[in-house]
């Protein structure tokens, strides 16, 4: 079950823990797609990795109620925010970075609650607005993800 992984009890299908994941260096978190997906779990299929987890509602449930999972959400959440500050490749137009933001906002509003969506939403745009980003392109979905 997904709710293990997010507490650190067990592997994902690649075998890697999620103190694994959060070992990459930034090169292996720009270059390998299919971590994103059990970091940050939705309850839809990932149309770029469709043999990722896709929870339901019993999992969801599962993850709202533990405390363990909810504190790792946040602390992928910062892992994931500071790869986005030591890089600029998410600042290109069209980068797979930005499905990955959106992914994370979604499962942050499932998962957590709508006020670390929120505040995850707000830091990626403060972020972008300080590197003269122009998030115009995206920032309609992020927002759509935080609604």
């Amino acid at each position: 079950m997904i709710v293990y992984f997010l507490e650190g009890k067990i592997r994902d299908y690649e075998g890697r823990y999620l103190r694994d994941i959060w070992s990459f260096d930034d090169t292996k978190i720009e270059n390998i797609h299919n971590f994103i997906q059990w970091i940050f779990p939705l309850d839809r299929i990932s149309k770029y990795v469709p043999s990722s987890p896709v929870l339901i509602d019993e999992e969801i449930l599962e993850i709202k109620q533990s405390s363990v999972a909810k504190e790792n959400l946040i602390f992928s959440k910062q892992w994931f925010y500071n790869f986005l500050k030591r890089t600029s490749q998410w600042e290109l137009e069209k980068n797979h970075n930005h499905a990955r933001i959106s992914r994370m906002i979604k499962s942050l509003k499932l998962l957590h609650s709508e006020d670390a969506a929120k505040k995850c939403l707000d830091e990626v745009l403060h972020l972008a607005k300080s590197r003269s980003f122009n998030a115009e392109g995206v920032l309609y979905n992020w927002k759509e993800c935080s609604k």
